[in-house]
C-alpha cells in the first residue's frame, strides 16, 4: 500500500506544471494499492473546493471562501471530483492515528508542520512506508520513502 499526499492528487485533478508527474506516479502506484489518511481527504476537499470557488465564482482567500460556503454551501463539484477520484482509483481512506503526544514529538524531531506529522504517523501505524508527494519535508521522516 502506498500513501498519497494532498499535493499529488491536487496536481492530478487540476492542470498544473506537475500534472504529468502526478499522473505518472499515480498510475504506477495503482498496481500496489493506494491509501490516504483522513486528514489528506479533508485537505483535498478544502483545496479542491477553494480552487473551484476561485475559478467559477472569483472567490479569493480563505475568509472569502468561508463566506461563500456560508451563503451558497460547499461546492458540490469539489465533493464529486474528490470522491470520483477516490472511487476510480480504489483509494482506501485510513483513520488518522490518534495520540496527543506523538504528533508533537514528531513535529519537533523531524521539523514538520502538524498535518504532515499526522500523515507521517498515520502511515507508520498502518505499516505504510512509501508516500507519493512533492513535499520535500517528508524526506526527513526515516520510515517513509518519498516518491517522486
Amino acid at each position: 500500500m502506498i500513501c498519497l499526499d494532498t499535493n499529488i492528487i491536487y496536481n492530478f485533478l487540476f492542470e498544473t506544471e506537475l500534472t504529468s508527474a502526478s499522473e505518472k506516479v499515480i498510475r504506477e502506484a495503482f498496481i500496489e494499492g493506494m491509501a490516504i489518511p483522513m486528514i489528506v481527504y479533508n485537505e483535498l476537499l478544502y483545496t479542491t473546493g477553494a480552487k473551484i470557488a476561485r475559478i467559477k465564482y472569483g472567490v479569493r482567500g480563505k475568509y472569502s471562501f468561508r463566506k461563500h460556503i456560508a451563503k451558497h454551501g460547499f461546492p458540490e463539484e469539489a465533493i464529486e471530483k474528490v470522491n470520483g477520484f477516490i472511487r476510480d482509483f480504489k483509494i482506501t481512506i485510513l483513520r488518522d492515528y490518534q495520540d496527543p503526544d506523538e504528533p508533537v514529538k514528531t513535529i519537533k524531531t523531524y521539523r514538520l508542520a502538524p498535518n504532515d506529522a499526522q500523515i507521517a504517523l498515520t502511515c507508520k501505524h498502518h505499516g505504510i512506508n512509501t508516500i507519493l508527494t512533492f513535499d520535500e519535508d517528508f524526506k526527513r521522516v526515516p520510515w517513509l520513502r518519498v516518491v517522486p
